[in-house]
This record gives structure tokens, sequence and C-alpha cells, in this order.
């Protein structure tokens, strides 16, 4: 990995919540999903994109993958560290790597990906704006 990739990559901070969890206390886990997306929208806001102007424009970034792997659970009033990192992108794709931890521990609770693909208003694909380009492609993705 380059520098400069590792450059675009940002982590945000949550705590879990009660209704995050099930009856054991434990983070349900397709909650990871949207601990995903605070950090993967955070990421590209504090590079200047900021995703409801997109969608102004008529572009939406829709989900057409997602996977995650569970090392050991997060609970209950835990603080979690959600990591999201730019793992590569095309002309109207883009993917998404995220770890999340406790906060202050080095253990990987959970790693999951995303794979984004870019559509207009009418739903049917379309490339990547300028700005998303240009951000990714600074940042050494192909």
């Amino acid at each position: 990995m380059n520098e400069e990739r590792r450059q675009l990559e940002h982590t945000v901070k949550t705590r879990v919540r009660y209704g995050e969890t099930d009856q054991m206390g434990v983070v349900y886990h397709a909650n990871y999903l949207s601990f995903f997306e605070i950090a993967r929208t955070e990421l590209i806001r504090l590079r200047g994109v900021v995703y409801s102007a997109l969608e102004e424009d008529g572009l939406r970034l829709m989900v057409t993958e997602a996977g995650l792997e569970y090392h050991s659970p997060g609970r209950y009033d835990d603080v979690l560290a959600i990591t999201a990192r730019l793992a590569g992108s095309g002309p109207a794709r883009v993917r998404f790597d995220y770890e999340v931890r406790r906060e202050g521990e080095e253990d990987v609770l959970v790693t999951g990906h995303t794979t984004l693909a870019s559509i207009g208003a009418d739903g049917r694909p379309c490339r990547l704006p300028p700005e998303l380009r240009e951000l990714f492609e600074q940042a050494g993705s192909s």
C-alpha cells in the first residue's frame, strides 16, 4: 500500500447504544453495516465531498456488495473505533475496507468491505463524478 493510499482513511468513534444490541448485549451483526456507512461518509466529507450534494446533483452510490467477518463481539456501551479505508475504484465503482476495534484496544472486532456503484437518479449506472474520481485517483486507486 503506498503512502498516499494510507492517507485516504478515517476513523470515527461511536458508543454502542442499547438498541444496537441483541438480548445478550452483543452488537447485532447488521448494525456494523451502519457503522461502516458512518465512517465511509465522514471519510468522503472530510475530503470535501458531501454525499447530500451528490444526491442533489442526481447521483446515488448504491451498495452492490458487502462482506463482514466477525472476530470478537462488540458489546453494549463499548466505544467503537471504525476505520474506513479506500481499497480501490474504477470509473463507476469504489470499494472501501473497514476495521472495528474497541477504543484504545488493538484487537480487531470486525473487518469488512463494501463496494458501491455510481448510479443516476434514473437508476442506471453512470461514471463517478469528477470530484470523486479525482479524490480516489489522488489516493492512488486504479
